[in-house]
């Protein structure tokens, strides 16, 4: 049978074209799925704030646990995190720029075990590529701020045994594994919460909550929180909700100042006391609340705040001088009054002998400490009703900056009541 040249040419040409058309789409579009594909860890720290905080490697088992310091150290993808009772950590993953802020920052808070399974960024600045941190929280509260000034897109997953959690914009997020269910809350931004199986998802919003209980139960929108402190973000005049209040030891003339300014793009509440060799002295602000707490769910303190400037190492010799402290006074069921209390500081190293990170006084919970003049994550206690169980009156709620020279904003205090 005769071949004829003609439909071979024409063979010829039409592969040779359909070759051309593959090495010009598909070269570039395998060129940029490699581009996409090439991810590198981020510059992940971990830092002790108060107490005991351990980490340990993925070719590690947790009986290799080391100590972490108020240096904190670097951690890598795969590592694992386990937080003491009583105890605060902080956990920072990448940055936007050398000087500027973490992308994502998480508040461990006590007894959490947190395990790093997944943290990746794209190798080239022009991928398409998300930033991702997948985390397993497998017991304890963590808090996870992301920036709002995000480089590209992101995904943030809090994988828990009673379902996971979904970030889906810049915000704060907190999430606690305690022994039969998951409770999430939205303080700003947005996310989903997932079952553990799957099969069921609930979208929350700033302010919203929800909890999740394996393997398929959600508690739908919870009813919010409320916050009991009037001008919290202090958007107003200090009176008529706050009364200042100023102290100085005999014979020092510089007395401190509260006074609410805007910076930043905000306002916030500046308690500031400077000079040098001007003693003690004590700065403050209170607001009477009288709330009967009795049979409510839980109380907790959240504040945001930036220690700008502190003279005196750590809270000084005897404990009871932090650049902030916050005092919750409170009347029990039997009639006594009492109050609780949390120190912070950002300066020096706590020692048993000199410098106790704690109020020598009255011990109750350790002060946890901050990088000075840094943004980090608003502090959120314990449920206040399972700390102290006796609390029948929350009667006031004190802010102070205490020691010699000082200077700390505080943008917002919030005490959250669940009936």
């Amino acid at each position: 049978m005769r071949r004829s040249p003609e439909r071979v040419a024409w063979l010829v040409l039409s592969l040779a074209l359909l070759s051309c058309c593959a090495l010009t789409v598909g070269v570039p579009a395998g060129t940029w799925a490699l581009v996409n594909a090439v991810t590198v860890e981020p510059k992940i720290e971990v830092r002790l704030r108060a107490g005991i905080l351990k980490a340990f490697s993925r070719y590690e088992q947790e009986n290799d646990a080391r100590v972490v310091s108020l240096d904190g150290r670097p951690l890598e993808e795969g590592a694992t995190v386990i937080v003491g009772p009583e105890s605060v950590g902080l956990m920072t993953v990448g940055a936007l720029s050398e000087q500027g802020s973490p992308m994502f920052t998480i508040q461990l808070y006590a007894n959490a075990h947190v395990h790093i399974e997944r943290a990746r960024l794209p190798r080239f600045s022009f991928a398409s590529r998300s930033n991702e941190l997948h985390l397993r929280l497998l017991r304890g509260r963590i808090q996870i701020q992301v920036e709002d000034s995000q480089p590209r897109l992101f995904e943030v997953w809090v994988v828990t045994p009673d379902g996971k959690l979904v970030v889906s914009s810049p915000g704060a997020y907190s999430v606690e594994k305690a022994a039969t269910e998951t409770r999430v809350a939205v303080a700003a931004g947005s996310a989903t919460v997932f079952t553990a199986d799957g099969g069921r998802a609930i979208r929350l919003s700033a302010g919203q909550r929800t909890i999740a209980r394996a393997p398929s139960q959600l508690a739908g929108v919870l009813p919010p929180v409320r916050n009991l402190v009037r001008n919290s973000a202090f958007q107003t005049a200090l009176k008529p909700d706050w009364q200042v209040e100023t102290l100085v030891m005999q014979g020092s003339t510089v007395t401190g100042t509260a006074t609410i300014r805007n910076e930043e793009g905000r306002t916030a509440l500046f308690l500031e006391r400077v000079g040098s060799g001007i003693g003690w002295g004590r700065t403050g602000v209170t607001q009477i609340l009288n709330e009967d707490v009795l049979e409510r769910q839980s109380l907790q303190l959240r504040v945001d705040f930036r220690i700008l400037y502190q003279e005196i190492p750590v809270c000084g010799g005897e404990g009871s001088e932090c650049p902030l402290m916050v005092r919750i006074d409170y009347r029990t069921r039997d009639g006594r009054d009492a109050y609780w209390i949390q120190g912070f500081y950002a300066l020096g190293t706590p020692t048993a002998t000199t410098l106790p990170d704690y109020i020598r006084a009255n011990p109750q919970n350790k002060h946890i400490a901050r990088r000075l003049n840094t943004v980090e994550p608003p502090f959120e206690s314990e449920n206040l009703l399972a700390i102290l169980p006796d609390m029948q009156l929350l009667k006031s709620i004190t802010l102070y900056a205490e020691g010699h020279a000082v200077r700390t904003r505080i943008n917002s205090v919030e005490l959250l009541l669940q009936e």
